[in-house]
């Protein structure tokens, strides 16, 4: 009830409209400033706002303002729905020394918005959008430690998909004549207060990333990967890791739940049909049908194990690929699919990292 207040509240209090330019390279995002920013628009600075989405502990997004940065934002786009958990990796996580020497977030605002574009608004890196807050901010403090910490994302999802849908209508009938306008929420994240570093005033964040998985089922940092095997019944994938861990990448019984596969006599089972050498990539066959008989419907999919998270079949079919298995072509990674082309895995990992996706 207290997520559904915030919410309606939020909607009546906030209702300015803002507009805002997105960058679209490896995520969706808009900072309120960057540390040494390029002036050539095309460039990717070292300290990019980027660096929070590319997977990597070895960079850094870090503010560009006078001072620890309070007040300092990142506003970052979300296709779908609203995950259920938000993991950050706080300050510079290059190195303990680094760490320790850079300023690192204490207390945080998270708030929510509903954004708009169109085709026509689209420019060489990103888009021009309008955004709308919908949410209290709510407060949140990180620990001062290296590692990931998760948070509950605090707005009730229904309350949020009734939002949208809503804004979208009121929005779409005002542009009538804006072709392809696109919803997409936004989460701003503003440091509040920080944990000072002991050499420079520049305040750094490794990461943030959001999933509906829990902390304890999701990779760790340099936690490696060593197998990905079925369970005896089909009903679950599982990983096994280098810190003698065993986590769910797949539960049948979860998904059909999901997917309204609940009659009597209905199933859906998991086969894993092809593992990539690097143990990052797998196929996974889906099977759904009914015990009494009939047709039994069979998809393949890819999962990027790293990210414990499928790979959108929306993504696939703009590379017009059925997954297959994989190939080492040239010392290249490449998918292998059942229309008997090549896709090469790296190609797929950057489009991945795109906020579209």
């Amino acid at each position: 009830m207290f997520c559904l207040l915030l919410l309606f509240q939020a909607h009546t209090l906030f209702a300015q409209w803002e507009t805002v330019f997105f960058t679209e390279a490896g995520g969706i995002y808009a900072a309120s400033s960057e540390l040494e920013k390029p002036t050539d628009f095309m460039e990717v600075g070292e300290y990019s706002p980027m660096n929070l989405f590319d997977d990597s502990l070895e960079t850094s997004w870090v503010e560009g303002e006078a001072g620890p940065g309070t007040g300092s934002y990142i506003l970052i786009g979300q296709q779908g729905e609203l995950k259920k958990y938000m993991m950050i990796n706080n300050g510079y996580q290059k190195s303990e020394s680094l760490f320790l020497k850079n300023n690192r977030v204490k207390d945080f605002k998270l708030s929510l918005y509903s954004g708009f574009t169109s085709d026509m608004r689209a420019g060489q890196t990103g888009f021009e959008a309008d955004i709308l807050q919908i949410a209290e901010p709510v407060n949140f403090t990180l620990k001062d430690e290296m590692g990931i910490q998760p948070f509950g994302m605090p707005f009730e999802t229904a309350e949020v998909e009734a939002l949208r849908d809503s804004e979208l209508t009121r929005y779409t009938s005002a542009h009538a004549e804006e072709p392809g306008i696109q919803e997409f929420l936004i989460l701003k994240f503003e440091i509040a207060s920080v944990y000072k570093g002991s050499l420079w005033d520049d305040t750094c964040i490794a990461g943030i990333s959001f999933s509906n998985r829990s902390r304890e089922n999701c990779l760790l940092p340099k936690e490696q990967i060593t197998e990905v095997k079925n369970s005896s019944d089909d009903q679950k994938i599982l990983l096994l890791t280098s810190e003698n861990r065993e986590l769910l990448l797949v539960d049948a019984k979860t998904l059909a739940i999901e997917k309204g596969y609940t009659a009597e006599g209905e199933f859906l089972t998991f086969t894993l049909l092809d593992v990539s050498p690097d143990n990052l990539w797998a196929v996974i066959s889906e099977e759904h049908g009914f015990t009494s008989g009939g047709h039994i419907e069979e998809t393949s999919h890819l999962w990027s194990l790293a990210r414990m998270k499928e790979v959108p079949p929306a993504l696939l079919e703009a590379y017009n690929a059925m997954p297959l298995g994989f190939r080492i072509r040239s010392g290249t990674l490449y998918l292998e699919t059942y229309e008997g082309t090549f896709v090469r895995l790296g190609d797929l990992n950057v489009d991945m990292m795109s906020g579209r996706w």
